[in-house]
Formats: structure tokens, C-alpha cells, sequence
């Protein structure tokens, strides 16, 4: 056995584990023996030969017996491996060498035999077993008895002196020893006291200041601390919650089921693993108020990795748990009007797209006429339009119905258990809704296309795609006449905010009129101008009234409104076949032949011959008529004008025509 004094007894004043310290003892107390052992029976050898001139034999005997003893020593501190029996080992053999050492040695040291026992006493009080203090009695009582009938007997006073001073110098070695270990592990264990307290106040000052609600419990499901953040959630302070089943300050139950839910502290007593709640519980706080929480519980242990506690740790979800219904509905819902979206609709299809929904109708519906309105009147009223028309659906379909915003304009209705009789009877209804539906005087109507899936071995899909066919084919039938009485309806929505604009139309319809007829055009070209001349100002709708109709100067903002109105009609006009031949006009018709005008700055000839007549007349009426901000010019001023910017801003042919045979000016 490898054994180094200093070092097992430095390990041995430094150990406060119970197991370590019981290791290092058995160690320390084994290799010092084995070494006082190992040194006395080579002094007991010589002192009985040449200073007791004892016999050789038993002399040797007596050496080896120590020897003998010391090798226990050292067997039993290899090869017993639990210390708890090592340690009653280790008593056995020096109570047996105590006894030993009495009935070998009492004719040389007589009552010193006492001192020796006392001796192994001290070693064993170090251990504090009451089995090892018992079997020291007995032991001290046989060699109390023993000595009591032979102390008459016994003459050797000055061998006792001289073993009796020996003995009380290793009696103060031991009492020394003893006092230095039991000092230093003192020490030690204050040093850790005060680690442990420092350890603990900065674990609990943790706990008080964390985000989460934080409840320590006991290894009786007591509860010994709540943070702040725990109080506020139960409702519970941390001196009323103390000693108190944890049961009775964090209750919790199904958010659905309203059941109680079991506590995950108790969980974690019966698994010994980390529990985290289970999804939509409710706390219920000590005043009744609910709140959603999530949580985790976790075992308390100590280094042999016992448990002696839980600890939970929760927080408000409510919050969160808000975020995410949001997401989730955004995610599946259309932002505008609250219909369910095309993700959901698909998946949707799929699940209801089942047997037991048989026969299942599906139908495409299209707002006819959208981009107009927007393109009009602006976003706004556009998206007022579909509103209207997500509301109307919503008015006659039935509460299980799914209807479903799938595109700008585009609606799809699933309607489970609905045959072809009763779906033609709803489409008849969606349209009398809808037809009854207007914005800004413009009277709504959607184009509608159905189909009904009434085999299980059809297609979803291809009955979507028949759906989808049909509505399409209708727009486009209808698509035209609805247009154009869009556009019309637009033109007298305009009028009516704008009274001015009707007359001011009416004027330059009829100087294009005469403009056409000067240049001999046929009927069908004159009345093509005619209509450009009621029609070109169209784009001014998107303009905001209060500019239309202000009478003081334009700001730039506002003279950009203005500015963008030829790209407004045309747009308007583009998108029908009506009047498409006459976009390019409208767009052009503020265009100048010297190239300064808006919106493209086109040049001369690169300007529509129907638009370079629409800016003549255009300019002629605005200058003879009243405005909001001045009163008319007169006509011999108007003609000035005309005449000044041939060339620059007019086509100066047309301007001369204009001013010579249209309005019979002087040239």
C-alpha cells in the first residue's frame, strides 16, 4: 500500500463529506498504525533482549506478532472495499492487539496497559460509532478485570515509569492530532457554511428577480418560495403561500374541458424527470382570475443526486397565445374581408371532399368590373367593393359554408350536401343580392360559374376547374355591355361632383363636332370626336373634389392630381371595347406640339390628330368659361391665346382652322 502521512493527513483535516471523511480516516489511521507497528516490534525485539534479557524466542515471537498485525492492517485496507466494514475491521484488529499487548507485555509495563487503552479509545471517539464505543468498553473492562488480579502481583515499577512516559507522549501526539483535524475540519466546514449561505442568497435573490414565475416545493409538496412574478400570477404573497400545498397556490385546469388539470409537480415526484404543461391550461389565480400559462417542473437534488424538491418554472402565455391565434388567422384568413384565403381553402377541399358531403357545389365567383372602380375612384373604394360583396355571400350562404377569398376579385363557395337544383337556386340568389349593391351610383354585378361533384369517384379538382370555366366563359360574354355601362355611370358621377363638368363636356363635344365637319370627315369619324370630347376629361374622377372645385392657386401636390387625370381615363377607357379606340386620345389630348406637354411630352405629328383637336377646344372652352378660381375671358381674348401659341402648344393647321371657320374668328 502506497501511503504518504503527510498527504492523507492534509486530505483528512480538508474532508466533510461523510463518505470521503469516513475514507480518509480509515486510511490515515490504517497507514500510521502499520508504521508504529512495524516500529515497535522492532524496538519491543531489542528492548526485551538486551535491556530485559528476556528469552530469545518468545522475544521474537512478541516482534512478529506486531508484525503479524501490521499486515491485517495493510490486507484489510487493500481488499475490503466498503469502508463501513473496513472500519469495523480496523477496531477488531487493534481491540484484539489491545488485549494482545496486555497479556504479553503487563510483566514489563503493568498499569501503563490502562494508558494504552485509553490511547485506542481517543481513535476510537474520532469514528463517534456507538458500536465501536461498546466494543471499546468491553474491552477496557476485560483489561480492567485483568489488572485487577495482577497489579498485586507486579514489581517493576521502573519499566512502568519509562512505558509510561512513552505512552503519554504518543497519548499528546494522538490528543495533538486530534485537536488539529477537528480544528481544521471546523474551518472547513465554516468556509463552506459561509460558501453555501453566500451560494444560496445569490440563488435566491435569482429566483426573486427572474422574468418567470418561479415555486420551490419540498419533498412533501410544500411550497418554501414564490418570486414576485409567481405572486402576482396566483394572486398568493410568499408568507401566505409558505408550508401551504402547492395544489392550493398554482391551480390550474383545461382551458376547453374546464377540468382540473393534475399538477406537473406531482409528476415530477412520480417520474423523477423534468414535466413541461401540457397546451391550453388556464391558471387560476387566487381572486379567480384566469390566465393561460405554460410551464416546466423540474426535479431539486442534492450531489448524491437525490431529489429533495421541485422546482417550478411558468409564465404568462396570454399574450403570446394572442399573437399566435392572429398568425394562425392570418394565415388562413383573407386580411380584408375576413373570408378564409386560398391556403385554407385547399386544404379545406381536401377534407371535406369526403363521401358523407355528397353532392358537393362549388362556385367561382368574379366582381365584374374592379380595376375600373379602382382605377376611378382609388384602392379605397375598390376595396369597399369587395367588402360589400364579401358581406353580401356571407348574407345568403349558409354558416357551415365555406366561402373563400382567392384572388383580387375571385371568391370560391363549398357548399357540402347541396345538389344542382339547389345550387342554381342560390346562384339566383347571390346575384339578386349583389345586383342590389352600388358604389358611387355604379350599380355591382358578379360574374358566377358552379358545378357539383355527385359521384365519390369524381374529381374535386376537375369539378373546381368546370366551375372556374363557366364563370370565366359568362365574364366574358357580359364582360363588354357591363364595362361600358361603367364607364357611362363613372362619366355622370363626375358631372354630379363636378357640375361644371357636364356643360364644359357638352361644349367641346359640340366645337369637335364642327371642327370634324370643316374638315369633311365622315359621320362615323365625327361622331368618334364627338365622343372623345364628352369623354376626355373621364380621368378627372380619381381627382379629389375640394381640388376640382378650389378657386385659389393650385399646390403642387394638388396641380399633380390634376396632372395625372389623362392616365386615368385612360386607363378607364382601355378597358372597353366601347371606347378603347379612343384611349390613346384621352392620354394625348394635354400633349403640345412643341413638346412641353404631359403626360409622355409627345412632339408635332407623334401627337393623335383627334387629340391636337381636343386640346384646341379643350383650351378654347376653359378660357370663355367661368372657373372656380376667375371668371371667363372674352372671346377675342380666347382667340389671342390660340393664335399666340400655334406652333408652340397647338398644332398651328388646326388652330388656324379652328379660329377661321369653327368659331368664325378674324384671321
Amino acid at each position: 500500500m502506497k501511503f504518504k502521512l503527510s498527504t492523507a493527513y492534509q486530505e483528512l483535516c480538508q474532508s466533510t463529506d461523510k463518505e470521503t471523511s469516513l475514507e480518509r480516516e480509515n486510511r490515515f489511521y490504517a497507514g500510521i498504525i502499520i508504521y508504529f507497528l512495524i516500529a515497535g516490534s522492532i524496538i519491543s525485539t531489542v528492548a526485551s533482549i538486551f535491556l530485559l534479557h528476556a528469552e530469545l524466542n518468545r522475544a521474537i515471537t512478541d516482534g512478529f506478532c506486531l508484525v503479524a498485525f501490521a499486515v491485517a492492517f495493510w490486507v484489510s485496507s487493500i481488499f475490503i472495499k466498503m469502508e463501513r466494514i473496513k472500519m469495523y475491521f480496523f477496531s477488531a484488529i487493534l481491540f484484539a492487539l489491545l488485549l494482545f499487548t496486555v497479556s504479553n507485555y503487563y510483566y514489563l509495563i503493568g498499569p501503563s496497559v490502562w494508558t494504552i487503552s485509553f490511547l485506542l479509545g481517543v481513535i476510537t471517539l474520532i469514528y463517534s460509532k456507538k458500536a465501536m464505543i461498546i466494543i471499546y468498553s468491553i474491552s477496557n473492562l476485560i483489561i480492567t478485570l485483568f489488572m485487577w488480579n495482577e497489579l498485586r502481583n507486579f514489581s517493576d515499577w521502573t519499566s512502568f515509569y519509562i512505558a509510561q512516559t512513552i505512552i503519554i507522549l504518543m497519548l499528546f501526539f494522538a490528543f495533538y492530532y486530534v485537536f488539529k483535524i477537528t480544528k481544521s475540519r471546523q474551518q472547513v466546514i465554516y468556509d463552506q457554511f459561509d460558501e453555501l449561505y453566500i451560494s444560496e442568497e445569490k440563488m435566491y435573490s435569482t429566483l426573486l428577480s427572474v422574468g418567470d414565475g418561479v415555486i420551490t416545493v419540498g419533498i412533501e409538496g410544500n411550497v418554501q418560495i414564490v418570486n414576485p412574478v409567481a405572486e402576482t400570477l396566483t394572486g398568493w404573497t410568499q408568507d401566505a403561500a409558505r408550508g401551504l400545498p402547492v395544489e392550493s397556490v398554482f391551480k390550474i385546469i383545461n382551458e376547453y374541458t374546464r377540468e382540473e388539470v393534475k399538477s406537473p409537480i406531482k409528476l415530477v415526484f412520480e417520474t423523477e424527470e423534468i414535466v413541461q404543461l401540457a397546451n391550453h391550461t388556464l391558471l387560476i389565480s387566487r381572486d379567480g382570475t384566469e390566465s393561460a400559462v405554460e410551464d416546466t417542473a423540474a426535479p431539486i437534488r442534492d450531489k448524491s443526486g437525490k431529489m429533495i424538491g421541485c422546482i417550478l418554472v411558468f409564465r404568462d402565455f396570454s399574450e403570446k397565445k394572442e399573437r399566435q391565434k392572429q398568425i394562425e388567422y392570418l394565415s388562413f384568413h383573407d386580411q380584408l374581408t375576413g373570408l378564409y384565403n386560398r391556403r385554407y381553402f385547399e386544404d379545406e377541399l381536401s377534407r371535406i371532399d369526403t363521401k358523407r358531403n355528397l353532392p358537393l357545389t362549388i362556385i367561382y365567383a368574379d366582381v365584374n368590373g374592379l380595376k375600373i372602380i379602382n382605377d376611378a375612384f382609388g384602392h379605397e373604394k375598390g376595396d369597399q367593393l369587395i367588402m360589400m360583396v364579401a358581406d353580401s355571400l356571407k348574407a345568403v350562404c349558409r354558416t357551415d359554408d365555406v366561402i373563400a377569398r382567392v384572388g383580387g376579385d375571385e371568391f370560391i363557395i363549398l357548399l357540402p350536401k347541396i345538389d344542382k337544383a339547389s345550387a342554381e337556386i342560390l346562384e339566383k340568389r347571390i346575384k339578386e343580392t349583389i345586383d342590389q349593391i352600388d358604389i358611387m351610383d355604379i350599380h355591382i354585378s358578379v360574374s358566377l360559374g358552379w358545378d357539383t361533384k355527385a359521384l365519390e369517384s369524381d374529381s374535386a379538382l376537375f369539378v373546381l376547374k368546370n366551375a372556374e370555366d363557366l364563370m370565366y366563359q359568362r365574364k366574358i360574354i357580359n364582360s363588354d355591355s357591363k364595362r361600358n355601362g361603367i364607364i357611362k355611370a363613372i362619366l355622370q358621377t363626375l358631372q354630379n361632383k363636378c357640375p361644371g363638368e357636364e356643360a364644359h363636356s357638352n361644349r367641346v363635344r359640340q366645337l369637335c363636332e364642327k371642327t370634324g365637319k370643316v374638315y369633311q370627315l365622315s359621320d362615323e369619324e365625327i361622331n368618334e370626336l364627338s365622343i372623345l370630347g364628352t369623354l376626355h376629361d373621364i380621368g378627372k374622377i380619381a381627382v379629389d373634389k375640394s381640388i376640382l372645385n378650389k378657386a385659389g392657386v393650385l399646390s403642387d401636390s394638388e396641380w399633380a392630381q390634376i396632372k395625372s387625370h389623362p392616365e386615368t381615363g385612360f386607363r378607364l377607357l382601355g378597358s372597353t371595347s366601347e371606347f378603347n379606340s379612343l384611349a390613346q386620345d384621352v392620354l394625348a389630348h394635354h400633349e403640345k406640339w412643341d413638346g412641353t406637354g404631359y403626360p409622355k411630352g409627345l412632339k408635332g405629328e407623334a401627337i393623335s390628330w383627334k387629340a391636337r383637336v381636343i386640346a384646341v377646344a379643350d383650351a378654347y372652352d376653359a378660357m370663355t368659361s367661368d372657373r372656380p378660381y376667375r371668371p371667363a375671358y372674352s372671346q377675342e381674348y380666347a382667340i389671342n391665346e390660340i393664335r399666340r401659341n400655334a406652333g408652340t402648344q397647338f398644332d398651328p393647321d388646326i388652330a388656324k382652322v379652328f379660329i377661321e371657320q369653327v368659331i368664325g374668328g378674324v384671321s
